[in-house]
């Protein structure tokens, strides 16, 4: 007897209604997308094309660029601050695996070449306002054995539900691609005879090139949520016009489980400009396009007037006897006139130069948009006459609040991104795979690495009881990478006065460390570290010399002697000066009589080792 097929889940039914889902979304962006296509029309220098005040229809329409320099030095400052995560851990079994995820995590984007994706979205982030980034799993990497993928995404092509903040919060959301007919075929040969054909167009930017849109086809990659037994379980479904690719509820391996376990999309929005009932913000082009059209259009009239007083013109009676060809050639010095010459031959045309406050008004809009816009000129270089290293350091602090606070939002959106990595792989390594990091003192090493720190793991017993198991669950501190020049001066220059007031002294650690606790400094934390184990190491060997030394005097009296002249001299001591505070003995029984020097020796060392 034939076993019946199951039915599968995804009908061509449904398919149809994710379309109209999809028309849905699209119309309610509508918008954003108009917006999008404006904006990188400004970007590209054609902004009078965008323009509703043409100015003068006869003159040349040139654009300044001064928005375009506002984008260049936001963009530079997040390049300066690079994110660098730390990984904590929330429970002390989890330190261990925690340390290697802050080593490993950087690999896994670097193989992503994740630099170059972050600075492509810093671009988009600055223009339109929204960098988006996709988190997957690609099961064709490595040969087969998978890999993370960490990409970034056109705001143009997603589509989430109108109305929403968190696109977390959608019912649905909508990937859809552009992909080639052929290729497209070649992959899924069950699309040789169906329909490619879309009812919908993509945002069409005015690129340069010429591209044909007839030999295209649009894929949509839909995400959706199913609950199962109280589980939000993330779907995913793949199709092209009505017909299906993949779908997740139709795959037996993931029956109960989703696609990923996490249950959230795989999308991380980072947002410059927050707007109500978006999740997409907008950027510096919609903060000061409208300066800059006053700019441009104020330029425009400035030039006109200028290259009129600068080429004079005159007013020539139609009968006049003047040879017009001469009058106009400069290097003619005579120029012939035919009977009579008249005033009137030949009149000039007044020129009415600008008043200066048209020049001021001009310079105060390209002002306005540098303050709006946080572009301040300490920022691009002009530091006004401060030549020292701390005061452009603080000029710089003042003048970077704006990118400092942009670049927050990116470095929450990447801890997101994390997130996202981390949950892949507890997901799917479960074989292990090798990594190059870099280990102590800068030497590489190369570790094996899987998902069985991540995976549940079980509780200790209370009381004879078993307490089940647990998810491993980490935070994320992300900090800057790349530093500019006038930071790393301005932290070299810290660094020279502390050691100056002998913040580095071993022998003042202790007031040392309650100095630095007192202070808010980039890498505090590890020099109160390094302090705090150089004084422990410093007791321990003082310890260990005063056990040594009595030793020694109690049988091997000479022997005794050089070493107690041997450690004052290293540690700096006249034999002749005071000697330190008393202290007790250690448990070793006295022997011979000591000498002086000796005797001094012992002194220093019960001091330094255990002081009242």
């Amino acid at each position: 007897m034939m076993e019946q097929a199951i039915p599968r889940k995804m009908t061509r039914e449904r398919i149809l209604e994710a379309a109209k889902t999809l028309k849905k979304y699209k119309a309610g962006k509508a918008r954003l997308e108009a917006r999008l296509v404006a904006d990188e029309q400004w970007w590209k220098g054609h902004a009078w094309d965008t323009m509703q005040e043409q100015g003068n229809p006869n003159a040349a329409k040139r654009s300044a660029k001064w928005l375009v320099n506002v984008i260049m030095g936001k963009h530079s400052d997040m390049m300066d601050a690079y994110p660098e995560p730390v990984i904590l851990p929330r429970e002390e079994g989890d330190e261990e695996e925690a340390r290697r995820l802050t080593s490993i995590l950087p690999v896994v984007l670097e193989q992503n070449r994740f630099e170059e994706v972050y600075s492509k979205q810093a671009w988009e982030k600055n223009k339109h306002g929204t960098a988006v980034y996709a988190v997957y799993w690609d099961s064709g990497k490595l040969n087969g054995l998978g890999d993370v993928t960490v990409c970034g995404v056109d705001l143009a092509n997603l589509f989430w539900e109108p109305g929403i903040e968190d696109i977390q919060q959608s019912r649905n959301v909508f990937l859809v691609s552009v992909l080639d007919r052929e290729t497209l075929v070649q992959r899924y040969p069950q699309l040789k005879d169906a329909g490619l054909q879309a009812d919908f167009t993509l945002p069409q930017y005015r690129s340069e090139d010429v591209s044909g849109k007839a030999d295209k086809a649009m894929v949509v990659d839909w995400y959706y949520h199913t609950y199962e037994g109280g589980t939000k379980l993330l779907q995913y479904c793949k199709f092209v016009g009505d017909t299906v690719l993949y779908a997740s509820e139709d795959d037996p391996a993931l029956q109960g489980r989703g696609w990923y376990a996490d249950g959230e999309y795989p999308f991380v929005l980072d947002v410059l400009f927050p707007q109500k009932e978006s999740p997409a913000g907008w950027g510096y082009i919609d903060l000061g396009k409208d300066t800059q059209e006053e700019i441009d259009l104020l330029s425009q009239a400035i030039t006109i007037n200028a290259r009129a007083g600068a080429i004079p013109r005159y007013f020539r009676r139609r009968d006049s006897a003047i040879n017009l060809e001469q009058f106009l050639d400069f290097t003619c010095p005579v120029i012939e006139v035919e009977g009579g010459l008249s005033d009137t031959d030949m009149v000039p045309v007044q020129h009415y130069p600008l008043d200066g406050i048209y020049v001021q008004h001009l310079n105060n809009k390209i002002e306005e948009l540098k303050q709006t816009c946080g572009n301040h000129d300490v920022s691009n270089g002009i530091t006004s006459g401060v030549t020292a290293a701390s005061g452009i350091a603080a000029q710089m602090e003042a003048a970077g609040r704006t990118s400092r606070d942009g670049n927050r939002g990116t470095y929450r959106a990447y801890s997101r991104i994390l997130e996202k990595v981390i949950e892949r792989i507890r997901q799917f390594y479960g074989v292990p795979r090798t990594f190059r990091i870099l280990g102590e003192n800068a030497a590489y090493e190369f570790v094996r690495y899987d998902n069985s720190g991540l995976v549940l793991q079980p509780n200790a017993p209370l009381a004879g009881l078993d307490m089940g198991w647990r998810k491993p669950v980490f935070d994320i501190q992300v900090g800057a990478q790349k530093q500019n020049a006038y930071s790393k001066m301005a932290q070299n220059e810290l660094a020279l006065q502390l050691l100056g007031a002998g913040v580095f002294n071993p022998e003042l650690s202790e007031q040392s460390a309650m100095l630095l606790s007192m202070m808010d400094f980039n890498r505090k934390d590890e020099l109160l570290r390094n302090l705090r184990q150089q004084s422990f190491a410093r007791r321990m060997l003082a310890m260990w010399q005063h056990m040594a030394l009595e030793l020694a005097r109690r049988y091997e009296p000479d022997t005794a002697e050089r070493m107690a002249m041997a450690v004052m001299s290293a540690a700096g001591e006249v034999i002749a000066g005071t000697p330190p505070k008393e202290m007790p003995d250690l448990a070793v029984q006295s022997g011979p009589a000591d000498t002086k020097p000796m005797q001094r020796a012992r002194e220093f060392a019960r001091g330094v080792s255990q002081p009242e």
